[in-house]
């Protein structure tokens, strides 16, 4: 099976004479699954926020095929639509943006100020088109597949509505996924109303070939038929929570999507592309020995014999992208992309300890039971515990990105113009070369740093300063030359007498130790 790094021809890395680096985790085939379209010829579409890209799969043999690649024209996709012309249409909430890929497979923008964008459909004769957006206050809009005629608002201050459908009565029906709603919008009256509630968290309406809604309840892993006439609601399959979509078949196959591993499966049981790691886009150990990884859209805690389990998952536990992972207290604690932390103990709902953050993007634990944040966004490092922020550690950093703090008290904090020392305050180190580093771990006078551009995860012997490719070709970063991932990361992190390396090119966690 190719996973999404050898699909673009990465290379094996190439390990340093004295060292392992071998995989605990992984690797992956996508990076998450999305919207998910039943084209034309038995093959699924399967956009990859994640991963700016799209897979075909053909429903009857499995095989996948990079459809519209990482570095094309469309980047970080969530949901997508053919018209009738062939020409696939995808919104790209990250961007703001719908963007379009011609029958001819060329490559243009439809529209880019629509923040949240999200879902998007057509109608029966696959001539208008229909997209909405995913936030408090997200709006439901007409777009012209031209071009031509800006967008035409139909509704705001909607809750997060998301994939939505054009049902057998015309209506144009969505689903309002935070309070658990389906609603339907009259396209020739211009009004809406809610028709069925309690819901949990359904993520997507679809209808099938006798004109019964089916709905995926993400926070609940089912997915419910049901019959427009009477309410009448039926589970027709339960699978893992963090469903995204469904599409169906004419002869209404079901086919699921999952936006937190990866998953596309066929009903309950049959796998199309099994499950793996987003990133991961931050790693830690846990007080018992396992690994805490926060995994864009989960929060994954690993065994030693690498099984993973998703103990908190976005909708159903987590309000963010997981973007870092700390410890404190003997609990996971999560950097969450919009400048909060959650503390998440399996079993219960993630609870926010602090906020207003300025773009976070890593944590590391410390020995006292507290721990670092990077704030990107104020170019500082901040120390945390039980209480809150507790003091400044360093500041005035030039676009910081991951950190880690030495035995001797240095913490290290790799920026993008180099990896940066800092003591009381004060610069106490700066190794120059590496600027721009993801990821960086300290043990006992030496660095471990994770160098995406390069591909290279580099040794750094504090005391003089010489500098070790330990491994060349890492699958750490893009493997496609000059595309960035939405969300890169390389996290590292120190473990025993060796380090753990997440690596985003592939989905693998790896275990970088000595051998001699």
């Amino acid at each position: 099976m190719t996973d999404r790094w050898q699909a673009y021809g990465g290379p094996a890395a190439q390990v340093a004479p004295g060292w392992a680096f071998g995989a605990i985790v992984g690797p992956a085939r996508l990076w998450g699954a999305n919207g998910i379209v039943y084209g034309a010829g038995g093959e699924l579409m399967v956009t990859q926020v994640f991963g700016s890209q799209v897979t075909s799969i053909q429903v009857d043999t499995g095989a996948h095929r990079v459809w519209s690649a990482l570095g094309a024209g469309i980047a970080a996709p969530d949901d997508g639509v053919f018209l009738a012309d062939g020409t696939f249409f995808a919104t790209e909430p990250m961007n703001a943006t719908v963007s379009a890929r011609a029958a001819d497979g060329s490559y243009r923008t439809l529209v880019d100020d629509l923040p949240g964008i999200n879902g998007i459909t057509t109608d029966p004769a696959r001539r208008r088109l229909f997209a909405d957006e995913f936030r408090p206050g997200g709006r439901l809009w007409e777009l012209d597949p031209s071009g031509e005629r800006p967008p035409r608002l139909l509704l705001d201050e909607l809750t997060t509505p998301n994939a939505l459908a054009v049902g057998p009565d015309g209506g144009l029906w969505f689903p309002q996924v935070a309070a658990g709603e389906i609603w339907r919008y009259d396209l020739d009256e211009g009004s809406a109303r809610k028709v069925f509630d309690g819901l949990a968290a359904p993520c997507a309406v679809k209808f099938d070939s006798q004109g019964r809604l089916v709905t995926p309840e993400s926070a609940a892993g089912t997915v419910t038929r049901i019959d427009l006439g009477t309410g009448a609601r039926e589970t027709i399959a339960q699978v893992h929570r963090g469903i995204d979509n469904i599409a169906l078949s004419p002869d209404d196959r079901l086919f699921v999507s999952h936006f937190v591993d990866g998953r596309v499966s066929e009903g309950s049981d049959r796998i199309l592309s099994p499950s793996g790691l987003l990133g991961p886009y931050g790693l830690a150990v846990t007080s018992d020995g396992r690994i805490a990884a926060a995994d864009g859209l989960s929060l994954a805690v690993v065994g030693r014999d690498g099984t993973v389990e998703r103990t908190h998952t976005l909708l159903a536990d987590l309000p963010t992208l997981a973007v870092g992972v700390g410890v404190l207290d003997g609990a996971s604690i999560v950097v969450g992309a919009r400048g909060q932390l959650f503390r998440c103990v399996p079993g219960q709902a993630a609870v926010p300890t602090v906020g207003h953050l300025d773009d976070p993007t890593a944590a590391a634990s410390l020995a006292d039971g507290s721990m670092l944040v990077v704030e990107r966004g104020a170019g500082r490092v901040v120390r945390v515990d039980a209480s809150g922020v507790t003091g400044v550690v360093a500041t005035g950093l030039h676009r910081p990105f991951a950190v880690a703090a030495a035995p001797d008290g240095t913490v290290w904090v790799a920026c993008a113009d180099a990896v940066v020392g800092v003591r009381d305050g004060a610069i106490a180190g700066r190794v120059d070369g590496l600027g721009g580093a993801l990821g960086l771990a300290a043990g006992d006078g030496e660095l471990v740093v994770a160098h995406p551009a390069s591909r290279r995860v580099v040794r750094v012997d504090l005391a003089s300063g010489a500098q070790e490719t330990l491994v060349a070709d890492a699958p750490i970063g893009s493997p496609v030359d000059g595309a960035t991932l939405p969300h890169a990361a390389s996290p590292v992190v120190r473990d025993g007498d060796g380090y753990l390396v997440g690596c985003v090119g592939d989905g693998t966690i790896r275990r970088l130790a000595r051998t001699r």
